[in-house]
């Protein structure tokens, strides 16, 4: 384990002087919330399929849907989570009874 932090620490430093480098090359125009990183809709889309999955949810439409908003994510979530397993990334989801 020792060896492990020792290479990762050896790897950061040796990527910083990389990374100030890039930076300067770097256009800094800056970019509004809408245009760079994950939507909110994509996050909750996400989601809503994992819980149904997990819960065995019958209801197919809803489900279509969340899978084509939240897409690459949800394929992830289709080929990971069991049908009805009530377990999702680590997260227990119980049915209601």
């Amino acid at each position: 384990m020792k060896i492990l932090r020792r290479w990762v620490g050896v790897l950061a430093a040796s990527a910083a002087p990389a990374l100030s480098i890039a930076q300067t090359y770097a256009p800094t125009a800056q970019q509004s919330a809408g245009n760079a990183g994950v939507s909110a809709i994509w996050v909750l889309a996400n989601l809503c399929y994992a819980g149904m999955k997990a819960q065995a949810h019958p209801s197919v439409g809803w489900r279509v849907v969340s899978f084509i908003f939240g897409f690459p994510g949800t394929l992830i979530s289709f080929l990971v989570i069991t049908e009805g397993g009530e377990r999702a990334y680590g997260v227990d989801l119980p049915r209601k009874r």
